[in-house]
């Protein structure tokens, strides 16, 4: 009887072990998604820049989306924020696109407010 005991203490250990290294794993994910989280929102917004993108020349489009793009290749520090509250309220910009930007920017802004 003493062997199941010994035998059920060690799994119940090990369990615990694991179970230890497991929560350090997924905070250390956790920790680098947030981390990661406004070049990824920012990259969503282009994407969704560039499929509203049509073959005529749309100048404010244009510099927006070269705005986004010198951030995400961190040639500037600083997501283009105002850009994006400007094209936003623009007649240029889509309702669709509005709303992806409206909630990218809510995200951003939530997202600094936590540092």
């Amino acid at each position: 009887m003493t062997l199941f005991w010994e035998n059920f203490l060690l799994e119940i250990g090990l369990f615990t072990f694991l179970g230890v290294l497991y929560y350090f794993y997924q905070k250390r994910k956790i920790v680098q998604f947030e981390e990661n989280k406004n070049p990824i929102v920012m990259g969503f917004i282009l994407q969704s820049c560039l499929a509203e993108k049509e073959e005529k020349i749309q100048p404010e489009l244009d510099q927006l989306i070269e705005s986004i793009d010198d951030y995400l290749h961190n040639r500037v520090t600083k997501p283009p924020m105002i850009q994006l509250k400007n094209f936003m309220q623009s007649e240029n910009c889509s309702n669709e696109l509005r709303e992806i930007i409206r909630e990218g920017l809510n995200e951003l802004e939530m997202n600094d407010g936590e540092k």
